[in-house]
């Protein structure tokens, strides 16, 4: 038996409460990874805004639901025509139109992100071209569902409707069509260079960060589909689902950075984007002119002493374009050119 909307909204508040209480501590750690030595490092300000920005949306948006319960169950909803389920299922409230927005604010930022990551690794407009033309689809059905709520008449109980169903059904479709094609992307492209990597120098620094990657985008793209599906049934749980996957985006987009910074403590940060004096990469590949044999060097740490890492310079490790740098150590690929030779990139996640 399915709950009534009253029960289900206790119930979402307080496992979205535990998740918030997670979302907040992948925040804190995400900072402490990439603010640490921030004197000695180039900040990545994109991915430290998208972690700001996610986990803020997070809070209000737990705010407005405790609100939400309040005037369900205290001062609004018993006056509701139809009382406090009625309330519930009121989605002319404005408080439940703020819940919505926010979830959709969220849900572009983290889209956005991921598209962002992808084009790092590429450095190919035309490589995210699907996936930026599904997140303008996206910002569309945003616009739409927005107007839609704001606009319904008073005491409209029925979310499932022609004016509101369309646009709901084409956000949670678009949103998983844009994660699935830009994580594909990259994962991809990290899955291809550390294949490379493995012929010449065994490491499974790039294995963590696919497999990384693979779960977050697996996580959200699960949680997506959960609630398109219970949608499309008719089912109120998805009014509990959608509370929940604000706190799961804030989580997923920080697993990535704190999973990989942890993993291989402060000499991971350059797969976070940021820069650190004195530490060289493991292993970068470069493609070098033609019939150039492959070289090797031990570089030197910051105060003289040797590294325990080496530089390895290929032919045909690159790509086609010839972009291809990987820091096995690290945990990096990516693009960021050099003046030494413009075409060695780092990978950013």
């Amino acid at each position: 038996m399915v709950p009534s909307l009253a029960e289900l909204d206790i119930i979402a508040a307080a496992l979205q409460s535990m998740l918030y209480g997670a979302a907040l501590l992948m925040f804190m750690l995400t900072m402490y990874i990439l603010l640490q030595d921030h004197r000695r490092r180039r900040l990545n300000r994109t991915m430290i805004g998208a972690s700001f920005a996610m986990i803020f949306l997070a809070t209000v948006e737990l705010g407005v639901n405790i609100q939400w319960i309040k005037n369900g169950f205290i001062t609004l909803g018993p006056k509701h025509i139809d009382g406090v389920e009625g309330y519930f299922a009121d989605v002319s409230e404005p408080a439940y139109i703020v819940k919505t927005s926010l979830y959709n604010v969220q849900t572009l930022i983290f889209d956005a992100a991921v598209i962002y990551r992808a084009y790092i690794v590429w450095q190919k407009w035309y490589v995210i071209l699907i996936p930026g033309v599904l997140w303008c689809c996206l910002l569309a059905s945003v616009v739409g569902i927005n107007h839609a709520l704001a606009t319904s008449p008073q005491n409209t109980d029925n979310i499932f409707a022609i004016t509101t169903g369309g646009w709901i059904t084409a956000v949670y479709a678009l949103t998983l069509a844009t994660n699935v094609t830009a994580t594909g992307l990259l994962a991809y492209r990290i899955w291809r260079v550390s294949r490379r990597a493995a012929e010449f120098v065994p490491s499974d620094r790039l294995s963590v960060v696919l497999h990384v990657v693979l779960e977050s985008g697996t996580i959200y793209s699960m949680i997506t589909i959960a609630a398109l599906i219970t949608f499309l049934a008719g089912s109120p749980v998805v009014y509990l689902l959608l509370d929940l996957i604000s706190p799961i985006i804030s989580i997923v987009f920080n697993m990535i950075i704190v999973r990989v910074g942890l993993s291989s403590s402060r000499t991971a940060l350059p797969a976070l984007g940021i820069e650190s004096a004195g530490v060289t990469s493991d292993l970068e590949f470069a493609t070098s002119d033609a019939g150039r044999l492959p070289t090797f060097r031990t570089p030197q740490g910051e105060n003289g002493v040797e590294l325990k890492s080496m530089t390895v310079d290929l032919d045909d490790c690159g790509d086609a374009d010839g972009t291809s740098v990987i820091d096995t150590k690290h945990g990096t690929l990516g693009t960021s050119s050099s003046e030494s030779n413009p075409r060695k990139s780092r990978v950013s996640l």
